[in-house]
């Protein structure tokens, strides 16, 4: 009989455990328009080293993002050593400073993102969804 107590209340504490985990899992994400907190940090995907996102610590207009490209993707689109400028196009999105090459980053949610990189030439392209990597 002990034993069976001691199960259930196991069980209880299990349950209590798992509600708990459910009122977190219930809560929603922050909406657009996100702020520059919201885009910095390491961005991966295909298990390539991630995509790095810095601010400077400028507010409004002046505030501006850096988007730096691990060796591998460097290699690939020729940007060796470069860190793309970029600011606050819409709700949602970074664009480059420059458009060489033109750069869009697009949170699709607080963890889940697309960027994407058009050179000069109509085949230089690239279109990479990335995820937080913490």
């Amino acid at each position: 009989m002990k034993s069976f107590t001691m199960a259930l209340g196991a069980l209880a504490v299990g349950g209590m455990i798992a509600s708990a985990g459910v009122a977190r899992a219930d809560e929603t994400d922050p909406k657009p328009p996100y702020g520059p907190g919201a885009y910095t940090g390491a961005w991966t995907a295909l298990g390539l080293k991630p995509v790095t996102i810095t601010a400077n610590k400028a507010v409004g207009p002046a505030a501006r993002l850096y988007l730096r490209l691990p060796d591998a993707l460097n290699k690939i689109t020729g940007l060796t050593g470069r860190t793309i400028e970029l600011k606050v196009q819409d709700d949602t999105s970074l664009r480059s400073v420059d458009d060489n090459p033109r750069t869009v980053f697009r949170l699709v949610s607080p963890n889940s993102a697309d960027l994407q990189m058009q050179g000069e030439k109509p085949a230089q392209k690239l279109d990479l969804p990335l995820s937080r990597a913490d």
